[in-house]
């Protein structure tokens, strides 16, 4: 995709604004199977962008879709994907959730804990299905990980705790294998190689004290890729080799169907963020940049600092190279303190019109900011295949009358 084509774009609807590019989605899906095993599953998860268009076309490039809400589970549904094929994932699923998805025919679960077990046993009573279930399991050891998942102890069974959920597996339900997902961004392939390991470790424990099959084994993913900042991510040449060696044979039997997720390694790169400049303000302790794009836009829960926070790069697309550098807090135009992109940034002198991009923001853009504070109007979101426009539109929030 071109600036030519970004810079029409952005005249074209206004910003904030959504850029994807879904031939970059192919370009990043073919380049992910080339180096995993040739018989694993990809599986796209839906957290990182459930825009239609990017869930049809990743799931035309081969992936299928893990999904964590019943909002995901119908995008994925609409974009083709067939419910027996979905993954649902997540730690707090609740009754009705899981009879819904039951319901339009998912047949797959990540569970993660005992009572979630007996919940899902519930639900095939009540709906006359069944089910299949991987037991998610908390490695005892951390990782690499530039998000670890060891922090969040919500997340799945302890090695115990799944053995002696095993002995109570309620009617209805079969337990097919198990789940790990170490977390994200490990930082090259020796990480993503030993973060495995540990996950097949953990798995093959559980299933040796258990005796269960490990008929399937969601290893997660973790494929490391830049947010909201130019650059890419590290280069993956080698893993399949890596884990052809890993996977061969398994203790516990027969090789199992081998799963892996990916969210941000799929989209980020397929995705641009354009704003434009509302106000430049020089003050003694330096330049204050306004935008029309805040944590409404981008990065919500990093501006709350509930993660970490993003060192927004910008490209400005409106400048020349005879700009001089200048050193600048970066924030958006929501009446709070919190509403800062980038803090002590350098980046071309801008001035008041400038559009500037932000790369890499197709994972966790719209998806993971705060789009109803303050009720600003949510960012357009255009599809483009290359410099060719494919569609845009912008999500609708409104209210429904409950009884």
């Amino acid at each position: 995709m071109t600036e030519r084509t970004l810079r029409e774009a952005a005249d074209r609807f206004g910003t904030p604004l959504y850029v994807y590019d879904l031939a970059e989605l192919r370009r990043r899906a073919a380049e992910l199977w080339s180096v995993l095993p040739e018989a694993a599953s990809l599986l796209y998860s839906l957290k990182a962008n459930p825009h239609p268009s990017v869930v049809a076309e990743l799931r035309r490039a081969g992936c299928r879709a893990e999904v964590s809400s019943p909002g995901e589970l119908a995008v994925a549904l609409e974009a083709g994907h067939a419910a027996e094929e979905i993954l649902y994932t997540g730690p707090g699923k609740s009754a009705a959730e899981i009879e819904e998805a039951l319901a339009r025919g998912v047949t797959s679960f990540s569970c993660e804990s005992a009572a979630e077990l007996r919940r899902l046993g519930r639900a095939t009573a009540a709906t006359g299905t069944r089910a299949g279930a991987l037991l998610r399991l908390q490695p005892p050891t951390g990782s690499k990980a530039g998000l670890s998942m060891g922090d969040g102890r919500q997340f799945g069974f302890t090695p115990e705790d799944a053995v002696r959920a095993c002995a109570e597996v309620p009617s209805g339900v079969e337990v097919r294998g198990c789940h790990v997902y170490l977390g994200s961004q490990f930082p090259d392939v020796e990480a993503l190689r030993d973060g495995f390991a540990t996950a097949r470790s953990t798995m093959e424990l559980v299933a040796r004290e258990a005796g269960i099959p490990l008929g399937v084994v969601d290893l997660g993913g973790g494929f490391p890729w830049p947010y909201a900042t130019p650059g890419a991510g590290a280069v993956l040449t080698g893993l399949r080799e890596e884990l052809d060696k890993l996977l061969s044979t398994w203790a516990t039997g027969p090789a199992p169907q081998v799963y892996f997720e990916s969210g941000r390694r799929l989209v980020a790169s397929a995705g641009h963020l354009l704003t434009r400049v509302l106000d430049v303000k020089e003050r003694p302790e330096g330049t204050i940049v306004v935008l029309d794009a805040g944590i409404n836009v981008l990065g919500g829960m990093s501006g709350l600092g509930r993660v970490l926070r993003p060192a927004t790069g910008f490209v400005n697309l409106s400048a020349g190279d005879d700009r001089e550098p200048v050193t600048a807090d970066v924030v958006g135009p929501l009446c709070t303190p919190l509403d800062r992109l980038a803090v002590r940034t350098t980046l071309p002198r801008p001035r008041e019109g400038d559009l500037l991009c932000v790369p890499n923001v197709g994972a966790y853009g719209p998806t993971a900011s705060l789009t109803r504070f303050l009720s600003r109007p949510p960012a357009v979101e255009a599809v483009y295949d290359g410099d060719q426009l494919v569609s845009a539109s912008r999500p609708v929030v409104s209210y429904e009358a409950v009884e």
